[in-house]
């Protein structure tokens, strides 16, 4: 018997926008694996973030805190014991199978931040994002608020990446496209292949 799980939109809604300040302009929806970034010349990146300096400071402690809590969480939850590769995506998405997820659904409040579905996203959004600066160093985290809309950019490329909402779409009952294959397909991507 097939499974059927909420698609990546729904989850989205359901456990993200209300976290998202209902001030926020921007509409709130899942985003495209990599969106194309215009900046006029000298324009500089910040440009793209509404952030202050302090709440830059802020959201990179954030994503730092999630990336650590994601190479400690994740590897326990694998069994694995090796350093951080794309391999550990394959084993992520071999263990994310529609019961687990089922699991990870029926056990969490979308009104607590810290309900398993929530976690598990995020870090494996850090996750992600850690293994696509380990292939492409020159990404650098565009933050924003909350965390979770903050994405890696690539400055010469402009370009950037909502790690993010990768994860959600590998958390659902949406058709998967192997994380390992994405990360692989953005750097042929950035580097003009």
């Amino acid at each position: 018997m097939k499974l059927d799980l909420p698609d990546a939109e729904t989850l989205y809604h359901h456990f993200f926008t209300g976290w998202i300040p209902p001030e926020d302009p921007r509409p709130a929806h899942l985003r495209s694996d990599l969106e194309q970034i215009e900046l006029t010349p000298g324009e500089h990146i910040r440009v793209l973030s509404p952030l202050t300096d302090e709440g830059r400071q802020q959201m990179d402690a954030q994503i730092k805190r999630t990336t650590q809590a994601a190479l400690a969480d994740i590897p326990h939850l694998l069994q694995r014991e090796d350093a951080p590769s794309l391999e550990w995506l394959d084993g992520l998405e071999n263990y994310l199978t529609p019961e687990r997820i089922q699991e990870l659904l029926r056990a969490s409040n979308p009104e607590k931040m810290d309900n398993p579905y929530f976690v598990l996203c995020c870090e494996t959004g850090a996750l992600i994002g850690h293994l696509l600066q380990q292939q492409w160093p020159r990404l650098q985290w565009l933050g924003d608020f909350p965390y979770f809309e903050s994405s890696l950019f690539d400055l010469n490329a402009k370009v950037r990446f909502p790690v993010f909402h990768w994860a959600v779409k590998c958390l659902s009952g949406d058709e998967r496209h192997p994380l390992k294959q994405k990360i692989k397909a953005s750097i042929d991507y950035l580097r003009g292949d």
